[in-house]
């Protein structure tokens, strides 16, 4: 990484409202549009994937997979996952966590079209195989081996917490 893309990114992570966990996790995943989950397996084992974060509405964040999808199994019997994404040269990442909510609004189920041209490209108008899901017992871990930002840990409720 050149000396200006590492002062660029170090900017980004600067610029972070670090009172604002939310905010801090919807701009660093808009930021690496491509996170890491964990869930637990079929057979009990760890298993780790790619996605990708959809949209943040009213506190709540919402991402989706897919009904023939193994994650969705698995998620299915243990409705919790982690992401994760980092940045190798600041040494920085963000993990968050909770429970599973699946939902089949058609609403949501569109913005997460609208929102990713990798399942429009994959789906394009099945969007029957798609469902939506959102965070509930959420929380956030910022953290950074530079010197200059700091490390935070975050709950992050919302409206579907209380219910």
């Amino acid at each position: 990484m050149s000396k200006e893309t590492y002062t660029e990114t170090m900017n980004f992570f600067q610029s972070l409202d670090f009172e604002n966990g939310l905010d801090v996790v919807v701009k660093t995943f808009g930021r690496y549009p491509l996170q890491y989950a964990a869930t637990v397996g079929l057979d009990g084992k760890a298993q780790v994937r790619p996605i990708e974060f959809k949209f943040e509405e009213d506190g709540v964040l919402y991402f989706d997979t897919v009904v023939f999808y193994t994650s969705y199994k698995e998620l299915q019997a243990n409705p919790y996952t982690q992401l994760c994404i980092c940045d190798q040269e600041t040494m920085t990442y963000v993990r968050l966590g909770g429970k599973v909510n699946f939902t089949d609004d058609k609403e949501i189920i569109e913005r997460c079209f609208e929102a990713s041209p990798v399942l429009t490209s994959q789906f394009g108008d099945k969007r029957e195989y798609v469902i939506g899901y959102y965070l509930t017992e959420a929380w956030a871990e910022f953290e950074s081996f530079a010197k200059e930002l700091p490390s935070r840990k975050y709950t992050l409720t919302n409206k579907y917490d209380h219910q």
